[in-house]
């Protein structure tokens, strides 16, 4: 599938915002405190950078209005949403990703930040990811995201989960996602998802939702991202140069060190973010 359909053009904005991967979305308007997502990782395709996010950050039927497009980060506009996978019941083709194309003159960074202090594990800059055959129960993860920052767990199981749409606590549509015991809450969708071991920063995946039961996040897979859009993901060279100019090839570990993550198809109820 091409990374990039179709698209009503943005204006012309004002240059120079520096995306990393956890600053925050604020929809519509800077600062909207009652608008607001995460930013996931930078991806490249044959039509240039884009920036993931969870895509019901822009609703569950496709896209919103042209302002309510426009995204903003931690200081200035950066972006305009260009493409949401958000629609639909997920039984059949389970997806809630987005796209959000960078402003003229904008770039991205590949390096992982906590929106709410700055701080990076490491470095903060990604050098790979972790494919979903590589995923173990208990496999150490941390996420960023606007509303609570960076908090850390581990994997658990791939779970079905349904949303109540009605306020009635009857699930009616559903998702399938990677849970964990990471804590998230409302305004942490999209965000990055990672791990930092002994190849550095890796990419797991973004965030999506949280089961009602718990507070602990679902998120969907890095390579599930990817696939969906036709995309890779920019990283670090081993000497450091520039994620969103290097050419380097991301390192993408594929073998499990432990069990396989059980798998659980009876749905749970659970609210996205």
């Amino acid at each position: 599938m091409a990374l990039l359909l179709a698209s009503t053009a943005s204006p012309a904005v004002a240059a120079g915002y520096m995306f990393k991967p956890g600053h925050p979305m604020f929809l519509g308007f800077p600062n909207n405190p009652g608008d607001y997502c995460t930013g996931g990782y930078a991806v490249r395709g044959t039509s240039g950078m884009f920036i993931v996010t969870a895509g019901h950050c822009f609703g569950t039927s496709g896209l919103p209005s042209p302002a309510e497009r426009v995204v903003y980060g931690t200081d200035a506009r950066f972006g305009y949403a260009i493409r949401n996978d958000n629609v639909g019941d997920y039984r059949d083709n389970s997806f809630d990703g987005a796209l959000v194309k960078l402003d003229a003159g904008n770039d991205a960074q590949q390096i992982v930040v906590d929106p709410l202090t700055g701080r990076s594990p490491g470095n903060g800059r990604v050098m790979g990811y972790y494919s979903n055959s590589a995923f173990t129960p208990g496999f150490v993860i941390g996420k960023m995201g606007r509303r609570t920052g960076w908090t850390e767990g581990s994997v658990t199981n791939w779970q079905e989960v349904g949303y109540d749409e009605n306020g009635d606590d009857i699930a009616d549509t559903f998702d399938y996602l990677l849970c964990s015991t990471v804590p998230a809450a409302r305004g942490d969708s999209g965000g990055p998802v990672w791990r930092m071991d002994a190849n550095g920063v890796m990419a797991i995946g973004i965030v999506v939702a949280v089961l009602n039961e718990t507070g602990r996040m679902c998120f969907n897979p890095i390579q599930n991202v990817l696939n969906r859009f036709g995309a890779w993901l920019p990283v670090f060279a081993a000497k450091g140069a520039s994620a969103s100019a290097s050419t380097a090839q991301p390192l993408i570990v594929t073998e499990r060190s432990g069990p396989a993550v059980p798998i659980n198809l009876t749905p749970v109820l659970a609210t996205r973010l």
